[in-house]
């Protein structure tokens, strides 16, 4: 099944709630042959199409569902009047053409047998030919010398573009009064446009295998950010769309006008409302079944800072428990990324269907192994944004922030490996690594979310690339070369920060050392090893025995002077064996400011 089928699936599954908003800030499923477009007026006339009022929309309210044809929803600069609501200038009589296309568009609908009493309305007030005067007595516009338009504006469109909506009031019982609300005045346009193109050419249909009209132009606005962005386009009769295999467009493809609307308009619904965007990529992942379905932003649990590994795996999964609750194991799920290959094109950029189990079972899987104990948040997982801000990320302020054209591709990178389970690709490894090891670069937070989110990462990559079993806790019998090395690199800091004020505001020399010393180990710790002397000396005997103590357990545990890997660049693991000998010497620091409370509480 390929998006179109799953789209076309998705909308028949939810054809119930077209053209009902169920949120206030949730875009409705549109109905067949209509759009979704802002409005900025509005007018109220009665049922006998008599003006009552007017006035401008604001911006939160313009969201308006209008009926269109398959010429009016793309047109450009040909004009083509929309059946119902429209431009000013198509309302207009100073509009000539375009008002008389509008006109016997809108005389043909209310002549119809498929007629609609706000139709018949509309139709009577507009032959009237007082719209112009009457907006301009409302106050919504003004007029020029020549009683036109004047050249204001409304939320930024002109007087003569901005789109019309109508409100004709008595409302029926138990119905509404806005045009764009009425699902009666829905099923009538449907009805009516049916029929104009029941003598349309018909051919098979590639997304539904049934004989359909042929629709050659196809609803734009999939990512309301592209609004001219076309998923499904050939009207290149010169370029390369489908010159070299085919001499015709309905040769490449054939899509039936009834697939297409409910295809395109299933993909904006969602966009619009599930949909996550980075940079011009747009990310979405849904059940045609309508069931919810985390978003690539998916964890969102509270943070404890006393969380351990054992008690996040729990919340872990009860809070995927709940989708497991509501998408029965057999249903499907679908991920797409849509982004803009030029301004008139949209291209999917990634498609996958899985079956419910297996989906929530990756996301299970990504997330217990892609996590680090925080010294602020406990044990938690970075999110894709954050893995690509912290590898190819810079500096700008206080945070950390990748250039768009690198941010969305590096972010669906990711996601193909969660959703695919591939390993995390190394040269993200690489930047991770490289940027925890220069942390003069960056200021505290940053220097201490990069070193949490590169340790994540490492560990996930080599537990699962090299099948090696890292974990969250402090290794003492791990003998990895540069394992050690990172665990001295943590107790120089230590040192150095038990024996200086903190208030002193100065970087330790273990950490202005750290770039070096990751490529040079044996020559960095000798000069690191030098300069702890003075520290010690402020140091009691007991603490300074016990870093003494724990520098010679690690040294013992080194490969010889005359092992030639000895003096090697550090490899990525050195972080790991840093955080957490320097997690632990600060628990055990924590620990003893605890017990000295204690005793001077005892004694008093």
């Amino acid at each position: 099944m390929g998006i179109m089928q799953a789209a076309y699936r998705t909308y028949e599954a939810q054809a119930h709630r077209a053209g009902k908003v169920e949120e206030k800030d949730k875009e409705p499923l549109t109905p067949l042959s209509h759009a979704i477009q802002n409005a900025q007026i509005e007018i109220v006339i009665s049922n006998e199409g008599e003006f009552i009022k007017a006035y401008s929309v604001t911006k939160d309210q313009s969201k308006t569902v209008i009926p269109v044809t398959i010429e009016s929803a793309n047109r450009t600069s040909k004009p083509y009047a929309h059946p119902l609501c429209d431009q000013l200038m198509y309302l207009a009589p100073y509009g000539e053409e375009k008002f008389s296309l509008y006109v016997d568009q809108l005389e043909q609908w209310a002549s119809s047998e498929f007629s609609h009493p706000k139709v018949r309305a509309v139709f009577a007030y507009i032959k009237g030919k007082t719209i112009v005067r009457d907006l301009a007595e409302s106050g919504v516009i003004t007029l020029d010398e020549e009683g036109k338009p004047s050249n204001g504006k409304i939320e930024g469109s002109e007087y003569s573009k901005c789109l019309t909506r109508w409100q004709i009031i008595p409302a029926p019982e138990g119905g509404s009064s806005a045009c764009w609300e009425d699902s009666t005045l829905f099923d009538s346009y449907i009805a009516f446009y049916a029929y104009k193109l029941a003598s349309a050419r018909k051919d098979i249909c590639f997304v539904t295998g049934w004989e359909d009209v042929v629709c050659d132009m196809h609803p734009k606005g999939i990512v309301a950010a592209n609004y001219g962005a076309k998923l499904a386009s050939a009207n290149d009769n010169s370029g390369f769309t489908y010159r070299g295999r085919f001499t015709e467009a309905w040769q490449a493809y054939c899509i039936g006008y009834t697939a297409s609307q409910k295809a395109h308009h299933a993909l904006r619904w969602i966009t619009s409302n599930q949909g996550v965007t980075f940079g011009n990529r747009t990310f979405i992942c849904w059940n045609p079944e309508g069931a919810k379905v985390p978003s690539i932003k998916f964890l969102d649990m509270p943070s404890d800072e006393s969380a351990d590994f054992i008690s996040y795996k729990k919340q872990l999964r009860q809070t995927l428990s709940g989708y497991r609750h509501a998408l029965p194991e057999t249903s499907d799920v679908v991920i797409a990324a849509f982004d803009t290959a030029t301004t008139g094109r949209l291209s999917v950029t990634y498609y996958n269907e899985l079956k419910a189990s297996d989906f929530l079972n990756r996301i299970e899987d990504w997330y217990a192994s892609l996590c680090w104990k925080s010294k602020r948040s406990g044990v938690y997982s970075p999110t894709f944004r954050q893995i690509v801000e912290c590898a190819f990320g810079v500096q700008r302020g206080n945070y950390l922030e990748a250039d768009e054209r690198i941010l969305p591709e590096r972010i669906q990178q990711l996601l193909h490996c969660m959703i695919d389970r591939q390993p995390i690709p190394f040269d993200v490894v690489q930047a991770l690594v490289s940027k925890a090891s220069t942390p003069l670069a960056y200021n505290s937070e940053n220097r201490e979310l990069l070193l949490t989110t590169t340790c994540a990462v490492i560990r996930k990559y080599r537990n699962e690339k090299y099948k090696e079993e890292w974990t969250l806790a402090l290794d003492t019998a791990n003998r990895n070369r540069s394992y050690l090395f990172g665990r001295l690199l943590a107790v120089a800091e230590q040192v150095e920060r038990s024996a200086s004020d903190y208030e002193e505001g100065r970087e330790t020399n273990a950490i202005r050392m750290q770039s070096v010393f990751a490529q040079r180990p044996l020559y960095g710790w000798r000069i690191l090893e030098e300069k702890l002397n003075p520290y010690f000396a402020r140091l009691s005997p007991g603490l300074r025995n016990y870093f003494k103590n724990i520098i010679s357990e690690i040294v013992d545990m080194l490969p010889g002077l005359n092992d030639p890997s000895l003096g090697k660049k550090l490899e990525d693991t050195y972080l790991l064996g840093y955080y957490h000998q320097r997690s632990a010497l600060k628990r055990k620091k924590d620990t003893s400011v605890k017990e000295e409370n204690d005793n001077e509480s005892a004694e008093e």
